[in-house]
């Protein structure tokens, strides 16, 4: 796994090892995420928030493309902690172990304006996890199998879908929300 753009292009991240319970977002994937997002979004403006984030490589990503600062956040954050000292992007990195939802039912806003989930494709609280996000005053992007499909209460707010290989990512616009 490696950083696709930016200052850090090309580095190689630590990945976990095939026991972990960790599917990091394939190189292909990612790079399809971001030739997207680069049309959308301004990385000098932005501070992300990455869910569920394993490695860290969506965060770092951001990071490496100019991104102000990254939010880290997931029950073990040891890789990414690793990941954020190998590329010496500990200044703009917050890591927080916690879960996911605890984390943002403590009402957390913060500055985020690109929230990024990516979930284990079994989860099963996909629906309390967007909406627990829809308050957000951001772009959100949830990373799923093709087998997830959401028809909830704040479908309203998709505005692109993208598939690659057997990954899906689902884009919310949850600004002015």
């Amino acid at each position: 796994m490696r950083i696709i753009s930016g200052i850090y292009k090309s580095r190689i991240l630590k990945t976990p090892g095939k026991s972990e319970d960790t599917r990091p977002t394939t190189d292909r994937a990612r790079e399809t995420l971001f030739n997207l997002l680069n049309n959308i979004v301004d990385f000098e403006e932005t501070v992300c928030l990455d869910l569920f984030c394993g490695t860290g490589s969506f965060g770092l990503e951001c990071l490496s493309r100019g991104a102000k600062k990254a939010y880290f956040v997931d029950k073990n954050t040891r890789i990414a902690e690793s990941n954020a000292g190998l590329l010496k992007a500990e200044e703009r990195s917050f890591i927080i172990g916690y879960d996911v939802l605890a984390f943002l039912k403590n009402d957390y806003r913060g500055e985020c304006n690109l929230v990024f989930a990516d979930p284990t494709y079994s989860y099963g609280k996909y629906d309390d996890l967007i909406h627990l996000l829809s308050p957000y005053n951001s772009y959100f992007i949830l990373e799923h199998s093709e087998k997830f499909k959401y028809t909830g209460e704040h479908s309203d707010r998709i505005f692109q879908k993208k598939k690659t290989g057997t990954t899906e990512f689902t884009f919310f616009n949850f600004y002015g929300k």
